[in-house]
């Protein structure tokens, strides 16, 4: 049976899987788009991925610890009022002071930043962890702060001076909860022994001495403390559990099991206790009973990754993974407000338009439209279980074709590739097994490489609907899997990129096989044409750039060192620069394309760079990020560098 017969047999049993989600323009204003930017960067779309939540003591704010930094809103209309941003990586954790002065911040980035909660600025650093932050405690005075790393050190800060106090090495790790005692003269250490076990340990702030364990029978992954440092609720996989702190005696179990929780959170006055966690769902608790008083979907399958109650313990706030933060009221249970903007995971790939008008993007299950001149999200597609790696626009703009891979590891030829039409958001064909696609300049063969080291060709049929046709060539040169494909300008001839370290150049014409460059180290993980088609690009994992002369077997400068671990490349339109993104630093290199010559290093981004493309304008270079955001970067700032 040939593939399109196969093709309208299925079709419409797969068109049923894909939603396409028409998303009004958010109900925030778009102004969240210039937050915190830094030199030469236009505009950032996407929020970055929630971990934390919490309000400030005054009620009227609330802050989100993201991917990007820490997000500032009006609790009354959900509006953004700022962005901290001076972390350079994840933010991990939050905490205020009790006299809501001083908000600290904790990140993978190793350190501690302290902010001044009526002005936004930065009070002070802490820097002498050795592993990214992960939990922070302010003493009952705020003058010091305790925090803790990945490891088991924990370490004691003077707020005022951002100066270490005390340091000392827990005997618990992971430790899933810290807490100073109400007197404020000791640390409670709550986690995870090597040999199994559960314990609380007290540690002498003054003097940074053990003083006692006490054992807890439950294993858990999640703990908390009570206001009065009496109990403690703590949760694995079995129902949520609670015990005396003092004694370490069991005092009560919920029923039911629960999903392993992320966020346990009690009221002030320790009567009740909320929870979020695997399952989508926000529970309010008794702590006497242990019962279930209500409980609030914030998404169904979703985590919950934080929740909080406001000040005056009427409302919650939860931070999903779904990339929102919603509102509940506690006495009815009832949705009051949803933050939106936030994007669940990293996002992977990214092609304008060809009238640069708008900007698709990839993350997982997910293809992201935004206005490109506003960053207005227009539209947001959902391929159930799909992650996006690659994107790429047909020449007349009115079909996308993806690369994604199955997040649903039982799946086999789980890498497939799909063509989209534009307007509609119509599924039009998919086929298995590639990792990357490439679209002939006059919109009539799309190249895949795929995971069986092979290079194949496919007609793409115009009729009433793009569908995909017949296979029309396949090329098995490579001997591992193919990662980059790429057309010439004049479509005549297709190179591809490859785990075994080689770049293999076809004619299209004949399809036969013409050429084989040698000389990565390592794998290539891109190659691209230069606008006149006379020089191709290749990045790898090796650290270099090698720019290949087309029409003959050797190099047209020598190998470009220092770009570290290439993730993408792109020509400006008209071939003066190459932009190459790494994850190496989280940058953007700018490259004079006939010399070599670095012109500029973007950094802006808090984790790997996935992917890099010019406008065909030529003006601005998007990059994409494993931090769920697109940044805009102005190229016109490159000639007054």
């Amino acid at each position: 049976m040939k593939i399109v017969s196969l093709l309208l047999t299925i079709l419409p049993l797969i068109s049923t899987l894909f939603l396409f989600t028409f998303l009004s323009a958010t109900a925030l204003s778009q102004e969240h788009t210039h937050f915190g930017l830094l030199p030469n960067t236009k505009a950032r779309f996407g929020k970055g991925r929630i971990h934390q939540v919490k309000y400030f003591p005054d009620g009227n704010r609330l802050a989100v610890a993201t991917s990007i930094g820490v997000w500032i809103y009006d609790v009354q209309t959900g509006e953004p009022l700022d962005l901290l941003t001076e972390h350079t990586a994840p933010v991990k954790s939050i905490e205020f002071s009790l006299d809501g002065a001083t908000l600290a911040s904790g990140s993978e980035d190793k350190t501690i930043r302290l902010w001044d909660t009526s002005t936004g600025k930065l009070k002070s650093t802490c820097l002498e962890h050795e592993d990214e932050v992960v939990l922070l405690a302010f003493c009952p005075s705020g003058k010091s702060l305790a925090s803790t790393s990945g490891s088991s050190d924990i370490q004691i800060w003077d707020v005022q001076t951002g100066n270490v106090l005390k340091t000392f090495e827990a005997g618990v790790t992971p430790i899933y909860s810290i807490t100073f005692s109400l007197d404020g003269t000791m640390l409670l250490i709550i986690g995870n022994t090597e040999d199994y076990d559960s314990r609380i340990e007290y540690w002498d702030t003054q003097t940074g001495e053990h003083i006692k364990n006490v054992l807890i029978e439950s294993k858990f992954k999640a703990a908390a403390m009570s206001p009065n440092c009496k109990i403690l609720a703590c949760v694995d996989y079995y129902p949520l559990q609670f015990y005396d702190v003092e004694t370490g005696k069991h005092l009560r179990s919920v029923e039911k099991r629960l999903g392993e929780l992320n966020s346990i959170q009690f009221s002030s006055d320790r009567r009740t206790l909320i929870t979020g966690g695997r399952w989508g769902t926000v529970d309010i608790w008794d702590v006497n009973t242990a019962k279930n008083l209500r409980s609030m979907l914030h998404k169904k399958d979703d985590d919950v990754v934080s929740v909080t109650y406001s000040p005056d313990e009427q409302t919650i706030a939860s931070g999903g993974e779904d990339g929102t933060v919603k509102f509940w009221d506690v006495a009815t249970g009832k949705l009051t407000k949803t933050i939106t903007g936030h994007i669940s995971s990293e996002i992977y790939s990214a092609a304008y338009s060809p009238d640069d008008h708008t900007l698709a993007c990839g993350s997982e299950d997910k293809l992201f439209t935004w206005n490109a001149r506003t960053g207005e999200l227009l539209k947001t597609s959902t391929d159930p279980n799909r992650e996006v790696y690659s994107i790429k626009y047909s020449s007349d703009g009115k079909i996308i074709s993806t690369v994604g891979l199955s997040t649903r590891s039982h799946i086999t030829n789980s890498h497939k590739a799909r063509l989209w039409n534009v307007k509609t958001g119509r599924f039009l064909g998919s086929f298995a097994g590639h990792f990357s696609i490439a679209f002939s300049p006059d919109g009539t063969i799309l190249a895949t490489g795929g995971r069986f080291s092979q290079v194949c060709l496919w007609e793409i049929r115009r009729g009433e609907l793009y569908l995909i046709g017949d296979r029309l060539a396949t090329f098995t040169e490579h001997t591992e899997n193919v990662t980059s494909v790429a057309f010439s300008p004049d479509g005549k001839v297709l190179a591809s990129g490859s785990q075994d370290k080689t770049i293999q150049i076809w004619d299209m014409d004949t399809r036969t096989h013409l050429k084989t460059f040698t000389g990565h180290d390592e794998g290539v993980t891109d190659v691209v044409f230069s606008p006149d088609g006379t020089t191709l690009a290749s990045g790898s994992e090796d650290g270099t750039i090698r720019l290949w002369n087309v029409n003959s077997d050797g190099l047209v400068l020598p190998p470009i060192e220092g770009a570290g671990h290439i993730t993408s490349l792109d020509y400006s339109p008209d071939g003066g620069i190459l932009a190459s993104g790494t994850e190496d630093g989280n940058a953007i290199h700018i490259w004079e394309a006939k010399t070599g010559e670095k012109l500029h290093t973007f950094t802006g981004h808090t984790q790997r760079v996935n992917d890099v493309v010019f406008s065909t304008d030529g003006t601005t270079l998007v990059s994409v990020s494993d931090d769920g955001t697109v940044l805009l970067w102005d190229l016109s700032t490159l000639a007054s560098d």
